[in-house]
């Protein structure tokens, strides 16, 4: 990917969204940008987001193809940031060397043969602990200072609540000019309720629920989220409050 803010950012806020529905917008967005491979393709696109629902046909040949992979992807994220940028491969979960971890990186330039663990490092391989270069370009590194649910940010009885969490988390610093708190109710309800801002994946027409997944690709979605619960849940983690 591009790690598009170069060494301007100084703080990590995560957003993550419920793994089906998040499945069902990446691919959104995907058809969205017509599937462009470069962020030049990509960035020309920008004003078909969010403006209608792909055909549904479309969506069951890319889920077929890509879901099981894309689950991966999805806790390899989590992973990715609270553990600030240590470098693992996503289908495995095992910590990887940097050369393996810089063809992940690049995944349409690889098939999924090439990319595995056991041809590029070996299953039995000890490898020390490598982390990602980018996140010493953040000023407090790449362990996110708030974690943020997409669907509790838009929810009309949930959301101010959590639009103050982000204003709080952003207020006083550097390069940020943060509006009084007794406005930053209003400034949420603009935004999500009277739509004033930018389109946002709540802005598609029609209904998410057309868009379904087999048996299989449920399961694995429960088992990828037990796998997290569990990590994050267990002894290591119960004394960050970003696991609990």
């Amino acid at each position: 990917g591009i790690w598009g803010w170069q060494d301007v950012a100084d703080q990590v806020i995560m957003v993550v969204r419920n793994i089906k529905r998040a499945m069902v917008e990446y691919h959104d967005i995907l058809w969205d940008i017509d599937y462009a491979k470069t962020w030049e393709d990509a960035f020309k696109l920008i004003p078909n987001l969010y403006q209608e629902r792909p055909p549904v046909d479309d969506f069951l040949a890319w889920r077929d193809e890509r879901v099981f992979d894309e689950i991966k992807w999805y806790g390899w994220f989590i992973d990715y940031y609270m553990e600030g940028g240590l470098m693992r491969d996503m289908f495995t979960n095992k910590i990887t060397t940097p050369e393996h971890w810089n063809m992940l990186m690049l995944p349409t330039a690889y098939t999924i043969e090439q990319l595995r663990y056991d041809t590029v490092v070996g299953n039995d391989t000890v490898v020390d602990p490598s982390y990602d270069p980018n996140c010493a370009l953040i000023t407090n590194g790449c362990v996110p200072v708030k974690i943020i649910s997409a669907e509790k940010l838009v929810d009309h009885e949930l959301g101010p609540a959590v639009g103050l969490e982000i204003a709080d988390v952003v207020d006083g610093k550097q390069g940020m000019n943060v509006i009084a708190p007794e406005a930053r109710g209003c400034i949420w309800k603009e935004l999500i309720i009277n739509k004033k801002g930018l389109k946002t994946f709540i802005d598609r027409y029609g209904d998410e629920d057309d868009y379904n997944f087999t048996r299989g690709h449920l399961e694995s979605m429960v088992g990828e989220l037990d796998r997290l619960i569990d990590k994050y849940g267990g002894n290591e983690w119960n004394q960050k409050k970003n696991a609990l």
